[in-house]
């Protein structure tokens, strides 16, 4: 007598950039169809899609990169190696995303602070400036739950170039 498997239909990360429409169809039909992982995935590239919005605020992204990693990139305590695995990766697409984010941010404050210290901009006033903008980026402690730590690291060490 043959023995029943447990089979998963995992699915592909998340393409991001599609319309909000175009998630909010796929989260309804992973909602009828009871396929969790399907709607952990599709509501990670809706939320990743909308904190690249370069019309959004630092603190906007930053909440959908949080809201992803505590809410969609976490596998239930009973799950199996799989789909742990499979969260794993939305976790990491989501890290990917937001440290791209935060050294595009980072990068640009740091190549204006430049520019202006060109234009004879005092250090002492830039220096304030990058007082407050860093840790808008970095946060006041360890790395940040939605930076890799490579990105923590290069961001860090321009920081300490004004700080």
């Amino acid at each position: 007598m043959p023995t029943a498997q447990n089979t998963h239909q995992f699915h592909p990360l998340p393409v991001i950039g599609h319309p909000e429409s175009w998630y909010t169809k796929h989260i309804e039909q992973a909602d009828a169809a009871g396929d969790h992982l399907a709607r952990s995935s599709f509501k990670v590239g809706q939320y990743v899609t909308l904190a690249l919005d370069p019309k959004r605020s630092w603190e906007e992204k930053v909440k959908y990169f949080r809201h992803c990693v505590k809410h969609h990139c976490t596998g239930r305590e009973e799950a199996d190696p799989e789909t742990l695995a499979f969260c794993q990766k939305l976790k990491a697409l989501v890290l990917r995303y937001a440290s791209q984010e935060a050294r595009r941010a980072a990068h640009q404050e740091h190549d204006s602070y430049s520019m202006r210290l060109d234009m004879d901009v005092s250090r002492d006033t830039l220096a304030e400036e990058a007082e407050v903008f860093f840790p808008n980026i970095l946060g006041h402690g360890p790395c940040p739950d939605y930076l890799t730590a490579e990105a923590f690291k290069e961001i860090c060490a321009l920081r300490d170039k004004w700080i």
